[in-house]
């Protein structure tokens, strides 16, 4: 019979997980994923946000309950310390996965630190969230944008956004209610079409900026394969070998072409600190060598791209040009004995040619400024010389002189004082301590002794700038102090009162502004249910939301969707209730 042939063994199930075993994206490519993007995008999908995924999922699991929750310091999650670590092999057990090390730097933290490279704030690229709405695929944040070298998109050759286009503010590379491609405030799309709203690169600039993207992303691709022992290290035998092959063994000269300093290169080849990975990816940018190559390959002298760097040049042959002595000089050499009567000539009549040149000019140079540009440290021979010339030099210059006393006499009476730099550039100046200190030094420290009187005008008019703005339409106070050109931090320790309500009234504003979307998306949301209801269908959140975004595409949060969707139905629950 055919029931004879029936398997009723139970079938073997895979481990279950608490949470959702959401799949990383692009792991072992240069655009994986980064581990803050990873827990937005595992937030999302439990339908809750992620500080209360943190609070209520990760928080009980660790060590050491930390008693500061804000999202300030979350941005090491994709680095390599050793606390963070704990939160992978955490979200690893929650979730039944043991690739999440791939989305951080940890599979490098026995070859390399990682101080300095993580960014505090959000960077993206709009086009990529826009291609990837396009194809409808997970929209994510990739690991090389949350690190500081990394300013390009090496896809689409465009810089890296960092400030919302609708509201045009940074935010956190975690926070409370953060979405990948979502702003954390205004909650509106940050993908788009259009070209990078940022300055202008240059070509070079550019050119470097995308070398260095695609090395960084060729390196983090390498995550994925990488051990928990590591893999084996040759970057300390590489940097011993160019040392001595390129530069000769000189250890400042090496740091002065590849941009480090001596005294760190020796930490490192002694064994005395790690290898800085911000500072490797300098070196490979200034050497134009392969970041993976340096770091995990051992690199022989036959090796064509190592031929090629020694085509170039040896490190020797691009020394900076040495200051040299004067080549007539005008004093005696200890233990030498006099100077050559024929060189003394010489050196006669080079600074007679000098001195006349000068003396024709509408504007001569000061005698000390023309014999130090000639290499001499002092005028004194000079000046004995040939005292006429000086002298004419000194009467030609005096009138110029009369000018600085009478600009300098002009600022003592101004209320407030200018700056000696601000009166130099008013006489077209460039060196303000070389030639109006010099020329009227106790005019200058008059001038200075009034800075007080300059500061407390200043803090006056700030003072009153701040007052107006309580009565202009209110702004954050980062973007007020970028129109007072100030610093933020300063302006609240100066005037703490104001700025207390300055941001209450920008709060208020921006809760009356964030009420009012909310209830333009609950009237959306009751309008689509009832329509998916009228059609027979359940009111799904993808299902409501699709409805909402084809009446108004300009509604593109899902988050704020989904909290429309439960205080409806919260709201409906009391009114059941109170039936009852």
């Amino acid at each position: 019979m055919a029931y004879d042939l029936w398997n009723l063994a139970p079938r073997a199930l895979s481990p279950r997980s608490r949470l959702y075993s959401l799949q990383p994206m692009a792991i072992g490519t240069p655009r994986v994923e980064s581990l803050t993007s990873y827990i937005m995008r595992l937030a999302e999908a439990h339908t809750v946000s992620a500080r209360t995924l943190i609070l209520r999922e990760i928080f009980p699991n660790l060590s050491t309950r930390p008693h500061n929750t804000h999202f300030e310091g979350l941005h090491s999650l994709n680095g390599m310390g050793a606390y963070f670590e704990q939160w992978v092999s955490i979200l690893g057990k929650l979730t039944a996965r043991s690739d999440l090390r791939a989305l951080t730097l940890l599979p490098w933290q026995r070859l390399l630190t990682s101080g300095g490279i993580l960014r505090r704030r959000r960077k993206w690229c709009p086009r990529c969230f826009q291609e990837w709405q396009r194809h409808a695929t997970p929209i994510y944040e990739c690991l090389a944008w949350v690190l500081a070298p990394v300013a390009v998109c090496p896809v689409h050759d465009i810089l890296l956004e960092q400030y919302c286009p609708q509201c045009r503010r940074p935010m956190l590379v975690l926070s409370a209610h953060a979405h990948p491609g979502f702003c954390a405030h205004c909650h509106r799309w940050l993908g788009d079409h259009s070209t990078a709203r940022g300055a202008p690169a240059t070509e070079q600039v550019m050119a470097d900026q995308l070398w260095i993207a695609n090395q960084v992303g060729e390196f983090l691709a390498l995550g994925a394969a990488v051990s928990d022992k590591g893999p084996p290290c040759h970057l300390l035998s590489n940097l011993q070998r160019m040392l001595v092959g390129l530069a000769r063994g000189n250890q400042r000269l090496f740091g002065r072409v590849a941009k480090i300093s001596d005294g760190v290169l020796n930490a490192w080849l002694t064994g005395k600190s790690f290898p800085s990975l911000p500072i490797v990816i300098r070196i490979c940018q200034n050497l134009r060598f392969p970041l993976n190559r340096l770091v995990l390959e051992e690199v022989s002298g036959t090796d064509p791209e190592w031929s090629a760097l020694a085509k170039q040049g040896s490190l020797a042959a691009r020394r900076r040009r040495r200051v040299l002595r004067p080549q007539y000089p005008v004093t005696r050499v200890v233990g030498q004995g006099p100077i050559p009567p024929e060189e003394r000539e010489a050196a006669r009549a080079e600074i007679k040619a000098c001195l006349e040149a000068n003396l024709a000019l509408d504007e001569p140079l000061p005698i000390q400024t023309l014999f130090q540009k000639l290499g001499y440290r002092s005028p004194s021979r000079g000046r004995s010389w040939f005292p006429d010339l000086c002298a004419a030099t000194r009467a030609k210059r005096e009138p110029r002189v009369e000018i600085y006393r009478q600009a300098l006499f002009t600022a003592l009476t101004e209320d407030p004082p200018p700056t000696i730099p601000q009166v130099a550039l008013r006489l077209g100046i460039s060196l303000p301590k070389l030639y109006l200190r010099q020329a009227c030094r106790e005019l200058c420290k008059a001038l200075a002794a009034r800075s007080p009187e300059r500061r407390r005008f200043e803090k006056a008019k700030t003072e009153e700038a701040l007052r107006r703005a309580l009565e202009e339409p209110p702004v954050p106070l980062v973007i007020l102090a970028s129109r007072l050109h100030r610093d933020a931090n300063r302006l609240r320790v100066v005037f703490p009162d104001l700025c207390r309500r300055l941001r209450a009234r920008y709060m208020a504003h921006r809760s009356l502004e964030q009420q009012q979307v909310r209830l333009v998306y609950e009237n959306a949301v009751r309008q689509a249910i009832g329509e998916i209801a009228v059609a027979g269908e359940y009111p799904s959140l993808v299902r409501t939301f699709s409805y909402i975004l084809k009446r108004d595409p300009s509604l593109t949060s899902l988050h704020l969707t989904n909290l429309a969707i439960k205080r409806i139905r919260m709201k409906l629950g009391q009114t059941g209730q109170a039936t009852s």
